[in-house]
């Protein structure tokens, strides 16, 4: 047998196909295999330190946390009237503004913003009167059973020369109450 050019060059490359496929193929899938096991080893570390904690009752106090939870959103369901109700807590609402000698101008109810379980009825409310008054007005509001939120409050001078010293409050009154089913009540882009 004789060698050649040709058999030197076929037996390198013979040669030279293992060390390249080590190179290009198996060194970075060892890598990237190593990187693997690490990461599933730090993960198994983090796990076993969790089942650690929970099996030193540390956080046995979850079952509780949860009833307190309930409870609260029992309490707040409680504050959600019914859709008839409303009425008669704009009617407390006119009647605390007049209380603190508030003179209502104008009370305007805006589009229902319904979901599943509640729904909020936005009043545009424009009052006039003493700023003191208005601050009571804001803190008996807080006070009512029911829940509400003031999202838009605009407070001016009176521009009446005859009521020196009073203000003029355009506002936006959110009363939450028990939603509608989902198909009547309205959504926020337009009517579901």
């Amino acid at each position: 047998m004789k060698f050649g050019f040709r058999e030197l060059l076929f037996v390198a490359l013979l040669v030279a196909m293992p060390v390249s496929a080590y190179f290009y193929v198996f060194k970075p899938r060892a890598e990237t295999i190593q990187k693997v096991n690490a990461d599933t080893q730090h993960k198994r570390a983090k796990l076993a330190k969790l089942d650690e904690v929970m099996a030193s009752h540390k956080i046995h106090g979850l079952g509780v946390e949860i009833e307190k939870l309930a409870q609260a959103i029992e309490l707040y369901e409680q504050r959600l009237p019914q859709r008839e109700e409303v009425d008669g807590i704009l009617e407390d609402v006119w009647r605390v503004a007049v209380a603190n000698k508030l003179e209502p101008l104008s009370v305007r109810t805006q589009q229902v913003i319904g979901t599943a379980t509640y729904s909020e009825l936005p009043i545009r409310m424009k009052i006039k009167g003493d700023f003191d008054g208005f601050y009571q007005f804001l803190l008996d509001v807080e006070k009512l059973p029911r829940i509400t939120r003031l999202p838009d409050l605009k407070l001016t001078k009176s521009k009446d020369k005859d009521t020196e010293g009073q203000m003029v409050a355009e506002l936006t009154l959110s009363i939450f109450f028990e939603g509608d089913e989902p198909d009547t009540a309205q959504r926020p882009g337009g009517n579901a």
